[in-house]
């Protein structure tokens, strides 16, 4: 656990992991170097991991004091962001994922945008994707054309990590999405929130390590999400 109190944590950074040992490894130490010149936490949420990702864990904690470790023993990307985000202190949180496809540097790059901007919401728009394949590339551009079509939001690349926001977004918001869809309600409820967003353009990295966990059940689930949220959507763009 880390010593750090509620008045001293600048910005938070929860990471939802699955089986996310080897990435990391090598991911936490960066970041928390990227990290250095600023009062953060690293919030890892182990999400029903049944690899060595609790050891690993609980001998970084020895390392590094800024991380925090939550247990998530059900499965789902939402639920265990939402789990890290009940623990985070800080006044600015962020996710990213587990499986360091995002520098760490452009972590600390995108926070510094995002306050000297004055942004309630930031997102990162991936600016390289030719290791994804072009299946993914395809299902990816598909998705993002659909959710800017029916919820008439100009966005780019929902899904893409980082997102920052600020502490009273996050209590404004009341997210409640357990799957992949969570990322996108973040982006419906900033546009209805009338919220400042910006977004940032960012390196993409392929896997170090492991291989995606996204399977055709969550294509499907993503576009069910798509008509249920337009379902909910009210006259005066919010949702009940």
């Amino acid at each position: 656990m880390s010593t750090l109190n509620t008045f001293s944590v600048h910005l938070s950074v929860v990471i939802p992991a699955h089986n996310e040992a080897e990435n990391l490894r090598v991911l936490l130490p960066e970041l928390d170097n990227a990290l250095q010149h600023i009062s953060a936490e690293m919030v890892v949420v182990n999400n029903a991991s049944t690899d060595a990702t609790a050891r690993m864990l609980a001998g970084l904690q020895r390392e590094l004091p800024r991380l925090m470790v939550v247990e998530e023993p059900t499965r789902g990307y939402g639920r265990a962001v939402l789990a890290g985000l009940r623990q985070v202190r800080g006044e600015t949180i962020a996710i990213i994922r587990g499986d360091g496809q995002e520098k760490p540097i452009d972590v600390a790059r995108m926070y510094a945008f995002h306050r000297a901007e004055g942004h309630d919401v930031s997102k990162g728009v991936r600016s390289t994707r030719a290791h994804d394949g072009l299946r993914r590339i395809a299902v990816s551009w598909f998705f993002n054309t659909l959710f800017r079509q029916v919820f008439e939001v100009p966005f780019r690349d929902i899904n893409a990590a980082p997102k920052f926001f600020s502490r009273r977004f996050y209590e404004q918001a009341r997210l409640e999405s357990l799957d992949w869809f969570l990322d996108a309600e973040i982006m419906l409820k900033a546009a209805a929130l009338h919220c400042k967003i910006g977004e940032m353009g960012i390196e993409y990295l392929p896997r170090r390590s492991g291989k995606s966990t996204v399977r055709f059940r969550h294509i499907v689930e993503f576009v069910r999400n798509i008509a249920q949220w337009r379902a909910r959507k009210t006259h005066d763009g919010y949702f009940l």
